[in-house]
């Protein structure tokens, strides 16, 4: 096994509560999150610069263009990538910092990064997910996207280092915290 620093990458179902588990496991250590960017609109609830970077699709393409991106994937109508030179100038200064990925873009990270990635993989049961985005307001439209693309991804936690039902956000993030823990001291 490597040593830090390491890529923690929280992925897992839409609607799980990746981004709001990962930033409460993770908020008083030194591990930064490495925000994507993506050329889709901010949705109601999300801020700028606190979710993604959003870019419009002609930066989008620039930055592309340019390799800026160390990986880089559609979903629906949307593009989203992570900037390549943040992320090895974090590891090059032995900084770990975790991401929020869907399967091919911790599986592009993987392969780039071998040992030094960490997938957390997170979940809830279906039922569950439409329950939270219908109580966080969100359109029809978002949610039917993100519960048809449940099945799909809810599979992919078997290629995951860690498996966590995030049924209880606090219990969930103590648990993190232990294994991001265990990690950073070398005993895994």
């Amino acid at each position: 096994m490597s040593k830090p620093p390491y890529i923690y990458i929280f992925t897992g179902t839409s609607g799980s509560g990746r981004k709001t588990t990962a930033r409460l496991a993770l908020k008083h250590t030194s591990i930064t999150r490495l925000l994507s960017c993506t050329d889709r609109p901010p949705r109601d609830k999300e801020h700028p610069p606190a979710d993604y970077r959003y870019l419009t699709p002609e930066q989008f393409d620039a930055l592309s263009k340019r390799h800026y991106f160390a990986e880089e994937v559609k979903i629906d109508r949307y593009r989203y990538g992570v900037a390549g030179t943040e992320l090895n100038d974090a590891l090059r200064e032995g900084r770990s910092v975790y991401l929020i990925l869907n399967r091919e873009g911790a599986d592009r990270i993987r392969s780039l990064y071998g040992d030094k990635v960490i997938r957390i993989f997170l979940y809830v049961e279906k039922r569950l997910v439409k329950e939270r985005l219908e109580e966080k307001g969100m359109s029809f439209e978002i949610m039917n996207s993100y519960l048809s693309h449940y099945t799909d991804e809810v599979t992919y936690r078997k290629e995951c280092e860690h498996v966590i039902e995030n049924v209880d956000a606090e219990r969930t993030a103590a648990l993190i915290r232990d294994i991001v823990a265990r990690y950073e001291a070398g005993i895994t």
